[in-house]
């Protein structure tokens, strides 16, 4: 009787663990990867070379240390409604990121084309095409699950906005599961804060 009740005491965990995770598979991780400037085109944007990129890099950086001013964690809120309906995300809680990674997007700020920039279309867009190139480019290292990363768009400083698209991929096979398109105002003293501004907008609820 007592080998009998401890061979049930070693089974009932396993089960419940199975139960609750979906026969015992793990829920995948969710990874961040912060705002990559790649593709980004400037409006009246008119700072000194060297000057525009180096504020893309410490926008990252701000946004990781400064996480009760730049919420970004409430994307999971914020989308839930397309998680939900995603065939490849359905059914699976996620509720924060498991991990943090803005190291690629720093070493694309450092190394990107600001003379590339500048446009006088304040209707630019990124197309899907230049989209799924990017992510499929964008360096994951040895992470698994899915991630989530703010390309941004067109930074337009004659109206003071900022357009970015959020977007949620699969690392693995660097699918889009889903992207949307998100702006909002730009603001606060230096340039840095200032197109950091409408990020901390983007991610309040």
């Amino acid at each position: 009787m007592k080998k009998l009740l401890l061979l049930l005491f070693m089974i009932i965990p396993g089960l419940v663990f199975s139960i609750g995770k979906g026969e015992g598979q793990q829920v995948p991780k969710m990874n961040f990867y912060g705002v990559d400037f790649t593709l980004v085109k400037t409006f009246g944007v008119k700072e000194e070379a060297g000057k525009v990129a180096k504020a893309f890099e410490e926008i990252n950086k701000l946004i990781v240390t400064e996480t009760k001013k730049y919420q970004y964690g409430n994307f999971f809120a914020k989308y839930v409604r397309e998680i939900d309906q995603s065939a490849e995300l359905k059914k699976i809680q996620f509720t924060t990121f498991d991990n943090v990674n803005i190291d690629e997007a720093i070493y694309r700020a450092r190394v990107m084309n600001e003379a590339g920039m500048p446009t006088y279309n304040k209707a630019f867009r990124i197309d899907d095409t230049a989209l799924a190139s990017l992510i499929k480019s964008f360096n994951t290292g040895k992470d698994t699950g899915y991630g989530v990363i703010y390309i941004a768009e067109l930074l337009n400083k004659e109206d003071g906005l900022g357009n970015f698209i959020a977007v949620c991929f699969n690392v693995k096979t660097k699918k889009i599961v889903f992207a949307d398109r998100v702006s909002a105002k730009a603001g606060g003293f230096g340039l840095r804060n200032y197109w950091a501004g409408p990020l901390e907008k983007i991610f309040k609820l």
